[in-house]
């Protein structure tokens, strides 16, 4: 069974209070990005890796993957304005491999381990669809956003905080991207529900965190000194 990784790193990082891109901040010796594709390379089951980048990255990025020997890159490739645009992109890009299964994965959540993926995979050649998550630990509430007004609070034992990476069957999500293109949904698999098609959980892990903020990456890189 072929498995294309498709890891969208085209997104502006406006939430990070730096003049530096995330994906190439130094966490603990290596650039972010770096840490991401190394685990994503490691796992076996994966034969090839497109990376979906802004125009001013592509070089950098390019650069970066020669200077620390990355296997598995197949293609570094334009992303878009939006992660569904990315990846869409990136869907298209990997029709040459003709994979069974395509893998999601953000370039800025690098602290991913080789088992979580191998999992994911393991579900998705069984279901078809699986999404790494992990079970909510706060209360929920649901509110009236013009009000403020609780609604309802929501049973946690429901609820999951959804991660990645996230494995699907290329062709169905292909045909949602295409279907649904224009959406602008931040997550993939809400583009197969809307098909849908059945998705299930896999256990991820709290540690499995997207640097969003300079607050994400110190605290990345205490996660790793631990």
């Amino acid at each position: 069974m072929k498995i294309t990784a498709i890891i969208p790193a085209a997104g502006s990082g406006s939430r990070y209070s730096s003049n530096k891109n995330k994906l190439l901040e130094n966490l603990d010796g290596l650039p972010v990005l770096v840490r991401t594709l190394k685990v994503i390379a490691s796992v076996q089951e994966i034969n090839n890796i497109i990376i979906c980048t802004s125009e001013d990255l592509i070089a950098e990025i390019n650069t970066i993957i020669k200077n620390f020997n990355i296997e598995k890159v197949s293609k570094v490739i334009l992303g878009g304005k939006t992660r569904q645009e990315s990846v869409f992109n990136g869907l298209k890009a990997a029709s040459e491999f003709n994979p069974d299964l395509v893998l999601i994965h953000d370039g800025a959540r690098p602290l991913v381990t080789e088992e979580i993926i191998k999992n994911a995979i393991e579900c998705a050649k069984s279901k078809g669809t699986a999404i790494v998550a992990v079970q909510a630990k706060d209360t929920i509430k649901r509110v009236n956003i013009s009000t403020n007004q609780i609604i309802e609070t929501l049973d946690r034992e429901l609820l999951w905080n959804i991660q990645t990476p996230q494995i699907f069957k290329y062709n169905e999500l292909l045909e949602a991207h295409r279907k649904f293109e224009g959406m602008n949904l931040t997550d993939d698999s809400a583009l197969i529900e809307k098909l849908d098609l059945p998705a299930f959980v896999v256990m991820g892990s709290y540690s499995n965190i997207k640097i969003t903020t300079k607050e994400d990456l110190l605290y990345a890189e205490m996660l790793l000194k631990n």
